[in-house]
Order: structure tokens, then sequence, then C-alpha cells
């Protein structure tokens, strides 16, 4: 987070003494949302790559008999997306 924030080495100090961004415009990354997450997409990028595909949990016959979702589970992991998304904001 401190590299993309206010003091990290992305920003410089020019010649007139105001601090100026290396890349173009200047970036604050608020409370450090940007990095989280790209860090959590690589991690979860490179988990999936590392763990691979299913090989051999459905065959032809298995998908004429996949089952169907549970609608009550639906609903509770819902609730609990929300819950969570208005408990943390």
């Amino acid at each position: 987070v401190h590299l993309v924030g206010g003091h990290g080495f992305l920003k410089y100090t020019d010649e007139s003494g105001k601090k100026v961004s290396a890349f173009g415009p200047p970036f604050i990354d608020f409370a450090g949302s940007c990095v989280v997450h790209l860090v959590g997409g690589i991690g979860a990028l490179f988990g999936a790559i590392t763990v691979g595909p299913r090989e051999g949990r459905f065959t032809e016959q298995d998908q004429t008999q996949f089952d169907a979702h549970s609608v009550p589970l639906c609903v509770l992991g819902t609730f609990f997306l929300f819950f969570g998304w208005y408990g943390f904001n």
C-alpha cells in the first residue's frame, strides 16, 4: 500500500518541490483497495493455474444428470454476502 500511496517510490519531488506521480496524473489508492484487490486477483490466478482443471469430474453421461442448485442455500448465501457488505461499508 505504501508503494502507491502518498510517499511511495512511484511519487517523486520535482524541481519546484511539488510531489508528482511517476506515471502521469496523481494516483491515490484510497485505503489500499487497488493493491489489495490486485494481490488477491494475482493470488487467485496462480492458485487456479497451480490446481488446474478437475479432470475426470464430468463425463458425457453425467452432463444430463447434473443436479439443480438449492434455492434456500442460494438465498442464505445472498443474505451472508449482503450482511458482510453492509457491515463492511
